[in-house]
């Protein structure tokens, strides 16, 4: 496999993916589609988290497979790509931190501190997506991927050199036994509704294994795995899968319960678009896709804080513009108002500061 310092294609396809979750961030508050089909398929947009899962555990083994970087380096380089807009994220969204620290007994108040200093330590240490119950505060509810995306970075140095040891069809079993792993929780959920914790899906050991899908996938494309077909195969996929989430969108519970049809068609997408061929290839590699890829982690992280401002102030914004009571305009003000504040942290906060950070930590090696 020819490396290159980007797949264009793919970089257009993590914005597809925080697309995808912000329609459905909208939709669940303001519906944006009354037809049963359309409503299925927005529904479902946290599988674009699974999508982000792979998409991440592929494009890091692409960088760091070769075992040219130390894991210093390596942590380094991930912890300056993503803690900078995350902090800033966490910052802005303080005043939804869900706790009470005013007026009450001293015991409440006391209890309030005590929680606060608890979400601010896990936030901190990139931890909060183990606690199942702190998903409905502060920003949990939109930082829970990258507190997951943190435990992923940790466990791919361990992980990697025992995956590439792997020949082809040792790579091809052990995605077979993560896809499994990744199917279980739905299934069980599915099977025991009564005891399915609603937000368990977050817990970062159950996205593990579609991060290691998206890992055994590049590993197997550089011992000679190729895509051999044109767009008509991918059209088809697409159209399968759009088929299948708007007739059976919820026929399975907590997004993850789809992830047996789900992480196949994107395991698909990822090996297929990686080849750069074609014109679906083609337009995710444009240069407004690629940007917009460039900037989907900002556009992800500040999403929660337009989406809490405009949950506190809508009744607000629709008497003073009433055209935004139609949940259409409204999804399109969100999307202009993200854009806006994700082009500015990537501009300004994520791009600047990794740099500097890598460029300070690496003077001092």
């Amino acid at each position: 496999m020819h490396l290159e310092s980007e797949i264009r294609a793919l970089t257009g396809l993590r914005f597809v993916a925080a697309f995808y979750v912000f329609l459905f961030h909208i939709h669940i508050r303001w519906p944006l589609a009354e037809g049963a089909f359309l409503r299925n398929i927005l529904d479902q947009g946290a599988i674009g988290m699974s999508l982000f899962f792979m998409l991440s555990g592929f494009l890091l083994a692409y960088r760091y497979a070769d075992g040219q970087v130390s894991v210093r380096d390596y942590l380094l380089n991930r912890f300056a790509r993503i803690y900078p807009v995350y902090a800033v994220a966490a910052l802005v969204t303080l005043p939804w931190i869900g706790v009470g620290f005013g007026s009450g007994s001293p015991e409440d108040v006391a209890r309030g501190l005590l929680q606060g200093l608890l979400l601010i330590g896990a936030n901190v240490l990139l931890i909060q997506a183990w606690f199942l119950q702190f998903f409905s505060h502060w920003n949990n509810g939109g930082s829970w991927s990258i507190s997951v995306e943190a435990f992923c970075y940790v466990m791919l140095p361990f992980l990697l050199p025992l995956l590439k040891a792997l020949p082809l069809h040792r790579l091809r079993q052990t995605a077979i036994l993560c896809l499994i792993c990744a199917v279980l929780p739905g299934i069980s959920a599915a099977l025991f509704p009564a005891a399915a914790n609603p937000v368990y899906y977050s817990m970062p050991i159950f996205r593990l294994p579609e991060f290691l899908i998206g890992t055994c996938l590049l590993l197997a494309m550089r011992q000679g795995l190729v895509y051999r077909h044109g767009a008509g195969r991918q059209v088809l996929v697409l159209a399968f899968f759009l088929l299948y989430l708007g007739g059976l969108g919820q026929a399975m519970p907590l997004y993850v319960g789809h992830n047996l049809v789900a992480l196949p068609v994107i395991g698909f997408f990822i090996f297929s678009l990686s080849s750069g061929r074609g014109p679906i290839a083609a337009f995710l590699g444009s240069r407004l896709l690629v940007w917009l890829g460039k900037i989907s982690y900002s556009f992800y992280s500040f999403q929660a804080l337009v989406l809490l401002l405009l949950i506190d102030q809508h009744d607000r914004l629709v008497a003073h513009v009433p055209a935004l009571g139609n949940p259409a305009l409204l999804a399109g003000a969100a999307l202009a108002a993200v854009t806006v504040l994700a082009a500015a942290g990537y501009g300004l906060v994520e791009e600047p500061v990794r740099r500097n950070l890598r460029r300070r930590f690496a003077a001092r090696t």
